[in-house]
């Protein structure tokens, strides 16, 4: 048989044994980093599923929230059913105005504790000075016993929601009365 024999030089060798070892060196940083790239597959998928659920969850719980949403409220306004029931057994006993007015007046009450509760406040009209933030004048009254401007009737009462007005009080305001009507009504009636 005939070999064939090759000769090598030293340097050359040296070069080819770096080369092979790098070779090596990158055939390990090339499996890392294919493991690198699974994990963060691994990982991106595991974050997909996580968020999926998360928007699947979300969407239930606001469905939920949209149906049940007043449940609170609901339960805190069946105790003026209960009170409606008991003033109507009570006028079916005793149907004198009192009674009735009683019953009414219980009914008032408990829903004044029902919105202040809620953050609901009345805003205080009547004897007032007019606040165009939180009064609408629906009507002047012409007299000499009050100053401009203060509030002598309220036709409506107003809200205050938190600090939010949601409903101004309608209100009649004092007016001084002008000497040019006093003159023009006294002299009419002559």
């Amino acid at each position: 048989m005939n070999k064939k024999i090759y000769f090598i030089k030293e340097d050359d060798l040296k070069r080819l044994r770096e080369i092979a070892k790098k070779f090596k060196e990158i055939g390990k940083e090339k499996e890392e980093l294919n493991k690198k790239i699974e994990e963060l597959n691994d990982k991106y998928l595991r974050t997909l599923a996580e968020f999926d659920n998360y928007r699947k969850r979300a969407e239930r719980e606001k469905r939920d929230l949209i149906k049940y949403g007043n449940e609170n409220l609901i339960l805190q306004l069946i105790p003026f059913d209960e009170i409606f029931e008991n003033v109507i057994k009570m006028t079916d006993r005793n149907s004198s105005p009192e009674v009735i007015k009683k019953g009414i007046e219980l009914l008032k009450k408990e829903f004044e504790k029902f919105l202040e509760s809620h953050g609901v406040k009345k805003i205080k009209a009547k004897g007032e000075k007019f606040d165009p933030n939180l009064h609408e004048a629906v009507g002047v009254v012409e007299t000499d016993e009050i100053e401009d401007g203060i509030i002598l009737e309220e036709d409506k009462s107003g809200y205050i929601y938190k600090d939010k007005v949601i409903r101004p009080s309608m209100v009649r305001v004092a007016k001084r009365k002008s000497k040019d009507n006093v003159e023009d009504k006294s002299t009419s009636k002559s």
